[in-house]
């Protein structure tokens, strides 16, 4: 058994009866299958077992006499009143199969008395040694408790001390964050891959460290947000952005608007930087150079200046000026190449018919596609 996964405070244990023959299996997908959605995400059993708040489902049954019987058993890390949550939750399971079942708690039984036995016994040491004069304040007492049983600190990793969560090295995905505050509050939830970008540089260790990693933005859901999300655009990969709702920060969020934040991250081709009333007031030229194979050249007056083949527009950037063309609109793919180009000579826009693989953003140049 795997229970060793998840860190186990309880064990809690049901009887299993079934008017039918069903398989251990099927009594494992019922309970999934009934459960998921009734509590929200935040109780969704295979969500907690994937952060380690809960471990297998272990169930023993035996058929006899067309019908079958037994027990399930669920290690468990959760406190007290999810405890007994979760096992109302199982408790409401029904039907298995095409069969009426029961599954009645038993007990629940606490791994951690033993520990608590030992734990008084210290004390009771303790106390038969300590002066008087050395006992501390009632509140270092409570305080030093309350760490005891709080989330995972906030680790710092490389040399500059970056916030991140404690498996940020270890797991395939990173979710970047803003600040320190946003790192505690997704520990809170048993989220522990995230790593907190800030609004400083990046280190050269730490984009390396994340080439080799799935990146997903976590941003505030505000204009702050779409700031800081440019921002990063031009130090590192970034493969999904995930947003918080609109008007509230990733520090403040509950768990179940966290989970269903990350849930609809989006990959990072499909995010427009920009507000689309600016797309809809080129949708003529658009129409006009669409399927041409052609680039318009626009200055800051939105009057076109020249018109080139997309095979030389990278070329003909070369040849103008600074800052005489500030927009480009082309039936071509937005390349990095372009970007790099344009950057140079002050262009501010550029809408292309599609967007290709593109490793940094600069920050000055808002990018569309035909189809946005």
């Amino acid at each position: 058994m795997k229970n060793e996964e998840a860190p186990t405070k309880y064990l809690i244990e049901f009887d299993l009866d079934v008017d039918g023959v069903v398989e251990e299996n099927d009594v494992i997908g019922a309970i999934f299958g009934q459960t998921e959605g009734l509590l929200g995400p935040i109780f969704d059993l295979r969500e907690m077992q994937r952060v380690g708040k809960i471990g297998r489902i272990v169930v023993k049954a035996l058929n006899k006499t067309g019908k079958t019987k037994g027990t399930v058993s669920i290690f468990c890390g959760l406190d007290m009143p999810s405890t007994s949550l979760l096992s109302a939750l199982v408790e409401s399971v029904n039907q298995i199969g095409p069969y009426k079942a029961k599954i009645i708690l038993t007990r629940i039984l606490d791994y951690r008395k033993e520990k608590i036995q030992q734990i008084r016994a210290r004390a009771q040491q303790i106390l038969d040694n300590w002066k008087v004069d050395t006992i501390p304040e009632t509140e270092d007492i409570v305080e030093s408790l309350r760490r005891y049983v709080s989330p995972p600190p906030v680790m710092s990793i490389g040399k500059e001390k970056i916030a991140a969560g404690p498996m940020v090295r270890k797991g395939d995905e990173v979710i970047l964050v803003e600040g320190r505050a946003d790192v505690a509050n997704m520990l809170k939830y048993g989220i522990k891959n995230t790593l907190a970008i800030g609004g400083g540089k990046i280190p050269e260790t730490i984009k390396k460290f994340l080439q080799n990693k799935k990146v997903v933005a976590f941003l505030d859901g505000d204009r702050g947000g779409e700031l800081n999300l440019k921002k990063l655009l031009q130090t590192v990969k970034v493969d999904y952005v995930a947003r918080a709702p609109k008007g509230k920060e990733v520090e403040d969020l509950r768990p179940q608007e966290i989970f269903k934040a990350l849930e609809s991250k989006v990959p990072l081709e499909q995010v427009a930087l920009t507000e689309r009333e600016e797309l809809k007031s080129y949708n003529n030229l658009i129409k006009d150079i669409n399927g041409t194979l052609e680039a318009l050249l626009i200055d800051e007056k939105d009057k076109t200046v020249e018109k080139v083949a997309v095979s030389t527009l990278v070329d003909s950037l070369s040849e103008i000026e600074k800052d005489s063309i500030k927009k480009i609109i082309f039936d071509g793919i937005i390349t990095q190449r372009l970007l790099d180009a344009a950057e140079e000579k002050g262009i501010t826009l550029i809408i292309g018919n599609r967007k290709g693989e593109i490793v940094r953003r600069p920050v000055k140049i808002e990018i569309l596609s035909f189809g946005e």
